[in-house]
């Protein structure tokens, strides 16, 4: 059992950002420890919604990690409350619902760069499937950690940068205001 001090989820947890946690603990993957739940990162009120998240062990960041926020500019203070728990080679897919509908960007913030998807009443977790293209009934029949572990998996080698427009954060804050 993977401790998660042992893990780049261990700062969130001790600054107690981990909030209603379904599965804070070890998938079904050796080696890899999993968060789903929501994910406080600027005060109580601004929330990473409907978390889903991934460390191995060994790795120093969060391997995979997605979720959905009410508004964009808070996202560099997102990208800022995990720091080193995200790098260069995490992938961090963001689902905002106050941005252009249609969006899909692929924005750098420092090393870390985020996929950020237009999202409007639906779950984090039907865009998951929708965008990796899982099977949803194989899914139906998989526990916590097994739905993580799926999704995780594809999640991790998703390199469909060119499904995105890479622009800046400033340049995605201009359109956002044009919108």
């Amino acid at each position: 059992m993977t401790a998660i001090t042992d893990t780049p989820f261990a700062k969130l947890e001790s600054e107690g950002r981990l909030l209603k946690p379904t599965l804070k603990g070890d998938t079904h993957v050796e080696g890899r420890f999993g968060f789903r739940g929501d994910i406080s990162y600027d005060g109580p009120e601004t929330i990473l919604k409907e978390v889903f998240a991934v460390s191995e062990t060994g790795k120093p960041a969060i391997g995979f990690l997605a979720g959905s926020i009410k508004e964009f500019e808070t996202l560099p203070k997102l990208v800022e409350t995990f720091g080193a728990a995200l790098d260069g080679d995490s992938k961090n897919v963001i689902y905002v619902a106050d941005i252009p509908r249609g969006s899909r960007w692929y924005i750098p913030i420092g090393p870390t760069k985020v996929f950020v998807i237009f999202v409007d009443d639906t779950s984090v977790y039907n865009e998951l499937i929708d965008i990796f293209y899982v099977d949803k009934v194989k899914l139906k029949k998989y526990d916590t950690p097994a739905k993580l572990d799926a999704l995780a998996d594809v999640g991790l080698k998703y390199a469909a940068v060119s499904d995105f427009e890479e622009i800046s954060y400033e340049e995605a804050v201009k359109r956002k205001a044009a919108g």
